[in-house]
């Protein structure tokens, strides 16, 4: 998968990233980084996979603008350091955002090798040794049993799995009308949660975890590609829309029957059907005990987050499939409800387009996908009169648009919740990837700032961002890394982005840019953290800003506070996509009604995060379910 000189600039770049003979007993000369880089890239989309081989032909040319007038590959071993270690501190995008990028890549590859786990201490297991109880199975078509050209007659077709395609699927079947489900992803179980994460990520995320959105800085956007979309591999984190963030809605937008006492019977309901339940204590985690005791003693307010989970053992294993079937995620709990109401769910099932007929809908065009590749195996047409588009904020407006559906704000307002981890090295063994993946918040900064504090644990290889700098600073890391304690925080974005449609590709341009106030807020939330690890005894902080190494005083997070720093010294992840085809009273303004329902096309609708009008200020999903529940019931009293 990689040509010669491709293959030259990964094994160069990966040994001046984690050289040998440091603190870290392997190095990346021991592991086949080329081979792992390789069947990574293998499992890219054609686009994705061009813009990874121009980012290293970009950073194989880097050098040639400097002093040393040669290729990356070609620099003596000591140069080759020296300017990964330039780029790394430097807060110039073009220097660093192509070494973050290919940091990730590498040192994801480097540790999912079975030496290095070793090494790191990481082992698969969990708090709790019980055996896990497996949870109910679906039995979706697809190819072989399904090939050719198939056509289906439903009253109903929702395109999508996930938190709000599988509400709507259930809702709609279980008001008694016939409901047909498509999925682009595969169909996992509890026996496929296994393996290295990084390795999961590659089967389990859509373009293998690499779509981007680019702007300053550029932010990756994991989002889930499998039956019961990115539900099976969030973090099952569950918080309901804040009142205040309705009341702009309702008010602002004019979002009918969306006021938190309408709200709240649609939040109890989906509470319920998932077990939303705070975590246990007992599987918490070291991690959130320590977090806990710094929160404490600066005497802020924490507690454990609630997550829809039944069974629980604390494997931390969360964001790559549950090896215990105890996250409640769609694929065990609405649709199997749906299909036991009647509903029928196509696995490797692309949606094409809606089609549409003088203003009204009539049907989807799909395609049936080989099991391991995007090779089309046949062709489905379902014929609806009703048609429910849940494919997320980044594809819903795609699928839109190629419908033929043409509004002004079609993937605009883009909100990713821009998000960004710090970690705090202690003296003590922490093992904090042992427990609970997403375990406790601290909502200080909520009001004022509009930032979530979430202890998240540091899973080794797909957590670069909790580990410091490159080359010996890295390999130090890697060697303290079962001392390292880790959160996140997650900012409500004021600004927005875009989804574009490119020619001959699916997948989307995604553009956004991170405005300077949201910057300064995840600064300040930042700095917070820093000093609530110190609070907890931590030796030093990494607070993962370009220019900036690690803290070993709490007042060094005052740095953090005085204006030095912005957007281009962050290395952001989007996790919440939203916004793109926004609900709402003005028809310029919003692509669809108060209920989702697309204007201009009759018996078309969305049902994902994409109608939020502006960030939901907590991980969504929750609010997802809820505003699906809500839709599809009015979508059901309607039917014909």
């Amino acid at each position: 998968m990689l040509s010669r000189a491709e293959a030259r600039t990964v094994s160069t770049f990966a040994e001046a990233l984690l050289p040998a003979g440091g603190a870290f007993p392997v190095g990346a000369a021991e592991v086949d980084m080329v081979g792992r880089v390789g069947a990574y890239l293998a499992r890219l989309t054609p686009s994705t996979r061009t813009q990874l081989r121009v980012l290293l032909r970009a950073w194989e040319a880097g050098p040639l603008a400097s002093r040393h007038l040669r290729p990356f590959s070609r620099l003596a071993p000591s140069a080759r350091g020296a300017w990964v270690e330039q780029c790394a501190a430097s807060r110039a995008p073009w220097r660093r955002m192509p070494l973050m990028l290919l940091r990730m890549v590498c040192l994801a590859a480097f540790c999912a090798d079975p030496r290095v786990e070793a090494a790191l201490g990481y082992q698969h297991d969990c708090l709790d040794d019980r055996p896990p109880r497996p949870g109910p199975r679906l039995r979706p078509l697809q190819f072989p049993a399904v090939r050719g050209t198939v056509e289906e007659t439903a009253d109903a077709c929702v395109i999508g799995s996930g938190a709000g395609g599988a509400v709507v699927a259930c809702e709609l079947a279980r008001a008694g009308l016939r409901v047909v489900v498509l999925e682009e992803g595969a169909y996992f179980t509890q026996r496929d949660f296994v393996g290295p994460p990084f390795e999961r990520v590659q089967r389990f995320y859509r373009n293998g975890g690499a779509t981007i959105a680019l702007g300053r800085p550029t932010l990756a956007i994991p989002l889930g590609k499998c039956v019961g979309g990115t539900t099976v591999v969030n973090s099952g984190t569950c918080f309901r829309t804040p009142d205040r963030v309705l009341r702009e809605w309702e008010g602002r937008d004019g979002l009918e029957g969306a006021d938190p006492a309408a709200m709240a019977p649609y939040f109890d309901e989906v509470e319920r059907a998932i077990g939303v339940r705070p975590v246990p204590w007992e599987i918490i985690g070291r991690n959130a005990e320590l977090f806990d005791q710094g929160v404490h003693a600066l005497g802020l307010h924490g507690e454990p987050i609630h997550r829809n989970i039944v069974g629980c053992r604390g494997c931390g294993q969360c964001a790559f499939g549950c090896p215990s079937d105890a996250k409640q995620a769609m694929h065990l709990t609405y649709l199997p409800a749906a299909e036991a109401a009647g509903a029928r769910l196509y696995a490797r099932c692309r949606a094409e387009r809606v089609t549409i007929e003088r203003g009204r809908t009539t049907g989807v065009e799909a395609v049936l996908l080989a099991p391991e590749s995007e090779a089309v195996q046949g062709r489905l047409k379902v014929r609806a009169p009703i048609v429910v588009v849940a494919a997320g904020a980044i594809h819903t407006p795609g699928v839109l648009r190629r419908s033929g559906v043409r509004h002004p704000a079609l993937g605009r307002n883009l909100r990713l919740h821009p998000a960004v981890a710090v970690a705090g090295f202690f003296r003590e063994e922490v093992l904090a990837w042992r427990g609970t993946l997403q375990s406790y918040f601290v909502d200080r900064l909520q009001e004022s700032h509009g930032v979530m504090i979430e202890v998240t644990n540091p899973v080794p290889g797909v957590s670069a961002a909790a580990l410091p700098g490159v080359g010996r600073a890295l390999s130090a890391g890697l060697a303290r890394f079962r001392h390292a304690a880790a959160a996140g925080l997650f900012v409500s974005d004021t600004g927005a982005g875009r989804v574009i449609p490119l020619p001959g590709t699916r997948e989307p341009l995604i553009t956004y840019r991170l405005p300077r106030a949201d910057a300064r807020a995840l600064l300040e939330g930042i700095a917070l953290v820093a000093e609530i690890f110190f609070a907890a005894g931590a030796e030093s902080v990494y607070p993962a800003i370009a220019g900036l190494g690690e803290l070993t005083h709490p007042h060094e997070a005052a740095t953090l506070r005085d204006g030095r720093f912005g957007g281009a010294a962050l290395m952001p992840t989007g996790f919440h996509p939203m916004g793109t085809t926004r609900m709402g009273r003005d028809v310029e303004r919003a692509v669809t009604d108060s209920w989702g329902a697309v204007r201009g096309a009759q018996g078309l609708y969305v049902a994902d995060a994409s109608l939020f009008p502006t960030c939901v200020g907590v991980n969504p999903q929750v609010s997802i379910m809820a505003f699906a529940t809500r839709n599809a019931r009015r979508i059901a009293a309607g039917a014909p």
